[in-house]
């Protein structure tokens, strides 16, 4: 009985029936087993495998088909520019691989270099440039002063043979000069004679008379035709010395008149106008006149010429008029000394052809200047007509 009761009561309860809940349980499908799964992934994994290897290999080939190309075209890229770095004195490039970095500190200083040689270069040029501009501005001063030199060698070879003829002439004019006074001064000792002959003819024949009187007229029309002629030598002589070309050759009177105002150079204004006044108290001279020219020109103007003759009326006889000529600063000085030359010697001559028998005219010349006007060269353009008077 205890036993039964036992097993009774080991029996579980007796569960509800399913039917009471009006529910029914879903019966499970079946899954994938798990072998299956596996296989599927290895599958795609092999399969993905053999593509990265088509691709990979493809890509090889690729590879290996450009390299050749692209290792030929680095060694001609190399070759050429081997050749330029010879051609430029560096060292070629060495060959085989070489890491990035040593070939970039390589270029680098490549670069550095070049750029300091193309400076280097620039100065160099620059360097020349200066020289050649130099060196043309030489040749041109060279050019200028060779003709300067060459028209300064004509100029004095013309007034050399000048010189030479004048000299010549002078010595000849000197010596008839003195031939036709001694024959004036017998002529006129003649005469004297034959006018005492006269005087003491009063009982003498009236043919006797005739022919002293004859005589005496042919004296005194020798007597005037040799005074001519000794005027006509004085002037030839006078004219000779009209220019001057140096201080040597001035007449006594205009010596220290020249070596004043030669002196006055480059001295201040208040200089200039103090020794002016000094002048006319120390060496008797003062200026008449003074004569304006155009530039480059020596010419004189109507006005000009009739302002010389009035100019005669103010010189005393023995007085001398010495005309001064100057030329601005502007120009050459050698052709600037022969146009102040060429103005006071036109002065001169037509003074001369103006003035009394008794009095005298020299020309000088102190050539370029800026005494007168040192902001307006055309005032430097002139001559200076001075009166010094006879002592």
């Amino acid at each position: 009985m205890s036993e039964e009761n036992s097993k009774l009561e080991e029996k579980p309860a007796v569960e509800p029936v399913a039917a009471e809940s009006n529910e029914t349980e879903p019966s499970p499908k079946p899954g994938i087993p798990p072998i299956i799964g596996i296989g599927f992934l290895v599958v795609a994994i092999l399969v993905i495998g053999l593509a990265l290897k088509s691709r990979s290999n493809r890509r090889n080939a690729a590879t290996q088909t450009e390299v050749p190309v692209l290792q030929a075209n680095v060694e001609a890229l190399r070759s050429d520019i081997n050749r330029q770095r010879m051609s430029m004195g560096l060292s070629p490039l060495p060959g085989g691989s070489e890491p990035v970095e040593d070939i970039s500190a390589r270029i680098t200083k490549d670069t550095t270099t070049l750029v300091a040689l193309a400076g280097r270069y620039q100065e160099m040029l620059s360097e020349k440039g200066t020289e050649l501009l130099a060196k043309d501005a030489e040749l041109l001063r060279a050019q200028k002063a060779q003709k300067s030199l060459a028209a300064e060698a004509s100029r004095l070879q013309s007034e050399l043979q000048r010189a030479l003829v004048t000299g010549s002439e002078a010595d000849f004019l000197r010596k008839e000069l003195e031939t036709v006074k001694a024959q004036r001064e017998a002529l006129a000792e003649d005469l004297r004679g034959v006018r005492k002959q006269l005087a003491e003819t009063g009982g003498q024949s009236s043919e006797e008379f005739a022919a002293l009187q004859r005589q005496f007229d042919e004296a005194a029309r020798a007597r005037d035709f040799f005074e001519q002629r000794v005027k006509q030598l004085e002037l030839e002589l006078a004219k000779q010395r009209l220019f001057a070309n140096s201080e040597n050759e001035l007449l006594p009177a205009a010596v220290e008149l020249f070596r004043n105002l030669r002196d006055l150079e480059n001295r201040p204004d208040s200089d200039l106008t103090t020794a002016y006044s000094g002048f006319g108290v120390n060496l008797g001279a003062n200026v008449l006149h003074t004569l304006n020219f155009q530039t480059g020109s020596s010419n004189l103007t109507p006005e000009e010429e009739i302002t010389l003759s009035r100019l005669v009326e103010d010189v005393p006889e023995g007085d001398l008029v010495l005309i001064v000529g100057y030329a601005s600063k502007t120009g050459e000085v050698d052709a600037n000394r022969l146009l102040s030359s060429d103005r006071a010697t036109a002065a001169a001559q037509y003074f001369s052809t103006v003035k009394k028998p008794g009095q005298l005219v020299q020309a000088v010349y102190l050539g370029q200047t800026d005494r007168f006007s040192s902001r307006i060269p055309e005032r430097n353009q002139l001559c200076e007509i001075w009166h010094i008077r006879k002592r």
